[in-house]
């Protein structure tokens, strides 16, 4: 389903006008029939997060036409950037109503409501092969994905404190293995994953 088609099936089911629709948008008629139009314009980003929740739908599902991938627009939805203490409470990130004073950051993958943005402290994920994770990378990271071994994880200790590493199995049991040789591989013991890592990038300004 494109984005277009998305719109138009939304506005009917809710039976809004173009008009009505346009009005409870924030935008004007000739926008709503744009976005509508079979090549027409998308939503501009200031404008998805209101038509996703006219929607009910989460932005990215918006510009996705619900689908994982965007309809050849050039757009990305947004996830927050949060620290290492809200991670432990990931459930307060709601994608279908985000707060104000969050730094978002774009994604590529189909989010959900809990994905959120996490940034690599420290060099225990800077491995010698091909995957390596350098401090201040960003990772999008999924809770409602079910790890298995080989994903790289986000997993939260007793003492609620965050650990970002590679979720392994060896003779059974689970661990978890940081990518530099020089930190060492821990069970995971009573670690709870709370997210899996669908995507990373670095930013440098």
């Amino acid at each position: 389903m494109s984005v277009h088609t998305l719109i138009r099936e939304g506005r009917k089911r809710l039976g809004m006008s173009e008009q009505q629709f346009a009005d409870a948008a924030g935008v004007s008629r000739g926008a709503v029939q744009q976005w509508e139009r079979p090549g027409g314009t998308a939503p501009k980003r200031s404008n998805q997060r209101r038509v996703a929740e006219l929607l009910g739908v989460s932005v990215a599902e918006l510009i996705s036409g619900g689908s994982n991938v965007s309809p050849g627009f050039d757009v990305r939805a947004e996830v927050p950037l949060i620290s290492e203490v809200q991670a432990g409470n990931y459930t307060v990130i709601d994608n279908f109503n985000p707060g104000d004073g969050l730094e978002m950051v774009p994604v590529t993958v189909a989010i959900k409501r809990h994905t959120f943005a996490l940034r690599v402290q420290g060099d225990s994920m800077v491995g010698t092969n091909l995957d390596s994770f350098p401090e201040g990378s960003l990772l999008i990271v999924e809770p409602e994905m079910q790890a298995v071994p080989g994903d790289y994880v986000i997993a939260l200790n007793s003492d609620n404190e965050t650990t970002f590493k590679q979720l392994i199995r060896d003779g059974g049991e689970l661990f978890l293995k940081p990518l530099n040789v020089r930190y060492p591989i821990r069970p995971l013991g009573s670690a709870e994953i709370i997210g899996v890592v669908r995507e990373f990038t670095k930013k440098f300004r």
